[in-house]
């Protein structure tokens, strides 16, 4: 199975879901920066839904419960959905490929794509970031978490358990802005912050970006 196919990635994450959530579920409390960035692109963001794209389970929802109404979570894995759906009873699921959402053109103002975009091949970040665009509406606003660094990696070892092997690509800072300038958005917001110890060993980079038109 190709390390970056859906297949892949939703076998790897449907066999952890549940230590997954346990392990990472929560985060939100003690990450001021993840909190602030979320706060800052839904102030920025105008009315429509919210999609938290690779939603796993679906933290960045949970910060958002007063706007449970417009809340969306997309995750590959059946398993995280499900596992969102007993954090989060009144969360709106749908299992799909963020390659392809299942969603109108401009119907959402806000989509949260945290730890996400590394989990499709580095020749697909362009598609991805595309459809992205296409269902945010005019003025809509993108936040992106990921993991700086160079190249790929692989691993068959997810949280203890032993996987078929799956993918992350790594990105420089350059490539994601290049990235981003080149599907329509115009960066607005930049952060960066080092890894905590119970996290993969990263800095990460946070982007607020708005649709152009």
């Amino acid at each position: 199975m190709e390390p970056f196919s859906g297949d892949a990635i939703r076998a790897a994450y449907d066999k952890v879901a549940i230590d997954y959530a346990n392990a990472f579920g929560d985060d939100l409390v003690n990450l001021p920066l993840d909190r602030e960035m979320l706060d800052t692109a839904l102030a920025a963001a105008g009315n429509g839904w919210i999609v938290e794209a690779g939603c796993g389970p679906a933290p960045a929802a949970a910060h958002f419960s007063d706007h449970a109404a417009r809340l969306l979570g997309i995750d590959l894995s059946g398993e995280m959905l499900a596992t969102a759906g007993i954090r989060n009873t009144t969360l709106r699921r749908a299992q799909a490929d963020i390659r392809r959402l299942p969603l109108r053109d401009g119907c959402c103002a806000l989509v949260i794509a945290y730890y996400t975009i590394q989990h499709v091949g580095r020749e697909e970040l362009g598609t991805v970031l595309a459809e992205f665009r296409r269902v945010l509406g005019e003025d809509g606003v993108l936040v992106v978490a990921t993991h700086l660094g160079e190249g790929d990696v692989y691993s068959d070892e997810f949280l203890g358990h032993s996987v078929g092997t799956f993918g992350g690509a790594l990105y420089r800072r350059e490539e994601l802005i290049e990235a981003l300038a080149a599907a329509g958005f115009r960066i607005e917001v930049e952060r960066q912050r080092s890894s905590l110890p119970h996290e993969h060993d990263s800095e990460r980079i946070y982007l607020l970006a708005r649709r152009q038109q």
